[in-house]
């Protein structure tokens, strides 16, 4: 049996009118693309003869079908300007081309030339928008898409290029937002892919719908995962987090799985639709999405604390930083969840639907990856400012060794600061005098530098601070 396209819609006898709409841009509205037009066909095998109309939803309140010497006529008032109106049979006309002049929210339906006939009929309506098969609703995701694969290129070009730059100095928390971002990049790239692809040939691609999916809800999970651990101080105030990361780990895999069932929903239910499925799949990731945001945050508040019993200001400006960012993300996710609480209690008005059919998909899709967007750019501002923030503070105690300590000291530790000593990057940052976490550090420094400047890179981990 052949495979009906995405852009084909068919009307059959259904005693209350069959309709079905479809958003349609109009030829201005794609440089470059081809003439819009809706063809309505008389499917072979048909028997009963069909009365077809097709119109732009501002024509609704225009015509009214009646039933006039038994049989089905519509009829159609004067100030009607987008409705057309023919008959169909087999014997007779069997297709009409209605050309599209302008963008807008376009229907077509059908009825039974005779009320009372028995027969059957089906009737064929292709909705052909310039750019080619996607529908319409669907349409934006493709230059959306195709922007977010040039911005994510762009960062890794740019992350890059700083990466080079302080290679022997980076943390390795960076690290990983090394491979975050080469992924964000493929992940990018195979949506556009699958859009296109689906643009094309009129078909989703099962293939590369389930990499998608699992893609974004890879891509999702491992950076919740990450801005969560970072958060606890992982790689920047504490060397582990012992069992707690199995919790995070436990975590991140529930996200992934109901993030791989989000992104396959939101790909197969038609924004155009009124299906209660879309709950379903926003549902069970909102749930781990929130847990992450509450467990992140009372993260950072934690870290924040530490860093201040401790004075370490260079660390503590970068996490308020991040923590005011968090508060902004969710507050966009309370707002946005409200718009789609209200978008939802009007999924079955139509004139909603006609009025807003080009921004739904942005509710269902388009506005999370705008948000991860943001967050994601300037949290990795964050984490370069403190890589080059520990760089001027190794610098400032290298300077400081030469002068109070003796050449000899200052090498011993600029060598465990290049080497990624884990005591050196956590001790980045006390310099208030008077403190006690500071006096400890100096007396534990000056304890090591008597015992030999190369001990001191092979003390246990359990004296090392």
């Amino acid at each position: 049996m052949a495979r009906i396209k995405a852009s084909v819609d068919v009307l059959t006898d259904d005693p209350e009118f069959d309709l079905r709409c479809s958003g349609m841009f109009g030829k201005s509205a794609i440089p470059g693309g081809s003439d819009p037009k809706i063809t309505a066909e008389y499917l072979e095998g048909s028997v009963a003869s069909a009365i077809v109309i097709i119109f732009e939803w501002s024509d609704y309140q225009n015509f009214e079908p009646h039933i006039r010497e038994g049989k089905n006529v519509f009829d159609v008032q004067k100030g009607a300007k987008s409705i057309w109106t023919g008959t169909f049979n087999s014997s007779g006309e069997n297709e009409h081309i209605y050309y599209v002049n302008r963008t807008g929210y376009y229907c077509a339906g059908a009825l039974r030339s005779v009320s009372d006939s028995a027969d059957e009929f089906g009737v064929g309506i292709d909705w052909r928008n310039p750019y080619g098969e996607l529908p319409a609703a669907d349409y934006p995701k493709l230059p959306f898409y195709g922007l977010l694969s040039l911005v994510y290129l762009a960062i890794g070009i740019a992350w890059m290029a700083l990466s080079i730059a302080h290679w022997r100095d980076i943390l390795q928390v960076q690290n990983y937002i090394s491979g975050v971002i080469l992924f964000l990049m493929l992940e990018m790239a195979f949506n556009w892919g699958y859009w296109e692809n689906f643009n094309i040939y009129g078909y989703p691609s099962n293939f590369l719908l389930g990499l998608v999916a699992i893609l974004n809800a890879g891509r999702n999970s491992i950076s919740f995962f990450m801005l969560l651990i970072v958060c606890m101080g992982y790689g920047v105030v504490k060397p582990t987090l012992g069992s707690t990361m199995n919790r995070c780990r436990a975590l991140g895999v529930a996200h992934f799985i109901f993030g791989v069932i989000y992104a396959a929903g939101t790909m197969l239910i038609n924004p155009d639709t009124t299906n209660p499925l879309v709950f379903l799949v926003i549902f069970p990731l909102a749930f781990t999405m929130t847990a992450f945001y509450i467990w992140t945050l009372q993260s950072i508040t934690n870290t924040l604390q530490t860093l201040e019993i401790r004075r370490q200001n260079v660390k503590a400006l970068m996490y308020k930083r991040l923590y005011r960012l968090l508060l902004f993300s969710v507050t966009v996710l309370g707002i946005f969840f409200l718009i789609n609480t209200f978008n939802y209690t009007h999924r079955e008005d139509m004139d909603w639907i006609a009025k807003y059919w080009q921004w739904r998909w942005f509710l269902l899709d388009g506005w999370l990856n705008v948000l991860y967007l943001i967050v994601f750019k300037l949290t990795q501002d964050d984490d370069m400012d403190l890589e080059i923030n520990i760089l001027r503070a190794s610098e400032n105690l290298g300077y400081d060794q030469v002068k109070y300590r003796g050449p000899s000291e200052n090498t011993g530790e600029n060598e465990r600061l290049r080497e990624g000593n884990e005591s050196a990057i956590f001790d980045i940052g006390d310099h208030e005098e008077g403190d006690e976490f500071t006096k400890w550090d100096d007396e534990e420094s000056t304890a090591r530098a008597s015992g030999g400047g190369s001990s001191s890179s092979q003390e246990p981990p359990a004296q090392q601070r």
